[in-house]
């Protein structure tokens, strides 16, 4: 995304050398800052993103005539994906409720499928779509459970109106929705969205795409959940592939992977395999800088623990 930005910040040096008084010129300077924003976002620079898009979102209040216009929507919905990236939930919430609420002024509640694939405003009903992804996220992080799934279903069936059922959006919703049902203990159906999910990314992304390794994931917690040992260590030892070839063998996406690994080993009562994992799970952590009073620390030191006070006790049996 380097190129991008370099593109977008030289954009936004013509429009600000070029600005007027006029209204148009205003506008205009305020999607270059909209812009440049975005792409700040696909490369991690929150910080410089949030006030670029705030300062847009000043520019677009004071100069276009609609309070209601998709600009400012698209504004509050960017400003509220980064609260919720930095765990500001309650100003995400907020941000993403005003987005919404532009939205809705433009497109309803709740439109026929008909109207929506009919409708010339796309760029709006993709913009709920998305916004209302992003409110699913935070009061699902916030326990507010019951709303995440309504707005979750809400964007999915948006996204289905626009682009189909096997479309990528769904599939990450259909991510999510397993998620909450396996947190929830509803394992079945969790399998089944994860299944619809990991089809739907395969079909688009093939076998080998982090997308793909995410489902895989959630699926071996929810087989774990089942007991079925098995199938979990297929699910998981598929996502390692996927993650040490794109991330690297000592990221923290592949330590993720690994503790959890040595837990299916150990519920099958190899212990010195788990402990195997857990160790290099550790490695990983102190190569990232993670001390002991880390919560990921503590909770592999914790079944490590754990694991060496069963396998002794085995010993002392035998």
């Amino acid at each position: 995304w380097d190129s991008a930005v370099t593109a977008f910040s030289d954009r936004l040096k013509i429009q600000e050398a070029t600005r007027d008084t006029d209204a148009k010129s205003q506008v205009n300077v305020a999607d270059a800052l909209f812009d440049l924003g975005t792409a700040l976002v696909k490369a991690l620079d929150t910080q410089r993103s949030m006030q670029l898009f705030t300062d847009a979102l000043h520019e677009y209040q004071r100069h276009l005539d609609n309070p209601n216009d998709v600009k400012i929507a698209k504004c509050h919905s960017c400003i509220g994906e980064i609260y919720e990236k930095t765990n500001d939930l309650l100003k995400a919430v907020n941000a993403l409720e005003k987005a919404t609420g532009i939205y809705e002024y433009h497109v309803g509640t709740d439109p026929p499928e008909k109207e929506i694939r009919a409708s010339k405003k796309i760029d709006a009903y993709s913009g709920q779509a998305e916004t209302l992804f992003r409110l699913a996220t935070a009061k699902d992080r916030l326990g507010e459970e019951v709303t995440a799934l309504k707005q979750y279903r809400r964007a999915m069936r948006l996204y289905k109106s626009l682009f189909g059922r096997d479309n990528l959006h769904v599939a990450k919703i259909l991510n999510r929705l397993a998620n909450m049902k396996g947190r929830a203990g509803s394992v079945d159906k969790a399998m089944v969205l994860f299944d619809e999910s990991l089809r739907i990314r395969m079909l688009h992304l093939g076998n080998n795409h982090e997308d793909v390794a995410e489902t895989l994931f959630g699926m071996g917690i929810v087989f774990e959940k089942r007991r079925d040992y098995g199938a979990a260590m297929k699910a998981y030892s598929d996502c390692l592939r996927i993650r040490s070839s794109k991330f690297g063998s000592d990221s923290m996406e592949v330590a993720q992977v690994v503790v959890n690994i040595g837990v299916v080993r150990g519920n099958k009562g190899d212990f010195s395999g788990a402990l195997k994992s857990w160790n290099k799970a550790l490695s990983i952590y102190r190569k990232h800088g993670l001390g002991d009073d880390d919560a990921l620390v503590a909770t592999v030191l914790g079944h490590q623990r754990l694991a060496n006070q069963l396998k002794k006790r085995g010993r002392n049996k035998n």
